[in-house]
Formats: structure tokens, sequence, C-alpha cells
């Protein structure tokens, strides 16, 4: 017979409880999240393959964060907003296109309330300038953490890693 102190057991009488209520939420309440974080994750990528930074932008949170492997680290929506900001005048249009089967949608809960999602993936990035013909240029992987304030999603955090450029 195994002996628990109790401490210890009610770490793991939680921890069960807590995995008990994630699996009985079921089907149905997983697709009220997932509709949702999925539409916005579309929606801000949309955008930016518009090259519509203020479109974007509506989509971050106030205090986000981006972390890019290559070009550091921006802090505060106003900050990220005047990065974007410089899709409104450059010349090269960029393009992303997620890697077909990398993304994946994690729910993050507290209790039994999704706050957020966890969005990873990998995508690769094509330019076109001028009349030249659209070329690949890299590919990077990237995780999201995006925040749910009632039905509306923001994107909260971004991690921008593992960039290859194109052979």
């Amino acid at each position: 017979r195994m002996h628990m102190s109790k401490p210890l057991a009610r770490i793991a009488a939680t921890l069960f409880s807590a995995a008990a209520t994630v699996f009985l939420a079921g089907p149905a309440a997983a697709t009220q999240w997932d509709d949702g974080a999925r539409a916005a994750d579309e929606a801000y990528w949309a955008a930016y393959n518009r090259g519509d930074a203020d479109a974007m932008n509506a989509w971050l949170s106030l205090d986000v964060e981006f972390y890019h492997d290559r070009g550091g680290k921006l802090v505060g929506k106003k900050a990220l907003a005047a990065a974007n900001d410089g899709m409104k005048t450059n010349k090269t249009r960029l393009r992303r296109e997620a890697v077909p089967g990398t993304v994946r949608f994690h729910p993050m809960r507290e209790g039994e309330t999704v706050y957020g999602a966890m969005v990873v993936g990998e995508h690769r990035f094509y330019a076109k300038e001028g009349g030249k013909p659209e070329e690949l240029v890299g590919r990077a992987n990237y995780t999201h953490l995006m925040r749910r304030d009632g039905n509306q999603w923001r994107i909260a955090r971004i991690f921008s890693f593992e960039h290859v450029d194109a052979p």
C-alpha cells in the first residue's frame, strides 16, 4: 500500500479534480473557445497578408510582448503597432503561409474557464517586390498566447523563433 503525506495527497486530489474537469468539459465546451480563437488567428494573419497594419494592431492586447530570435523584443501595443505600421510604406509585400499540419490550438484554463489559447505552429514567408515574382524568403516557428476578454480575443504574447532563410 502506498502512503502519501497529507499535503501531497491534497495536491494529488486537486490535480485529479482539475484533470477530470477538463476531461468532462467535453467537445461542446471545446468548440466554444476553439472557434473564436481560430477566427481571431485567421483574421490576424489575413490582415498581415493584406499589409493591413491597422487591422493587425486591432488584435493586439495593450500589454502585448513580441519576442523575435533575430529582431529582439517589442513590449507594449504602441511599440509593436509602430513596427507593424512600417508595412504601410514598405515597397516589399510580405505574405505568411502556415505549414499544413503544424498549427495547433491549446486551451489555457483557470478552473473550468478558458481564458486564452496557445497557438503553436510553423510558417513560411514570401516576399514580392515591385513587378518581380513572389519568392520564398524563409520559415520560422511561432507561439502566440491569445487572451479572451468576454468574446473578444487579443494576442498578448508572440514568440517567433528558429528562423531559417530560404536557400
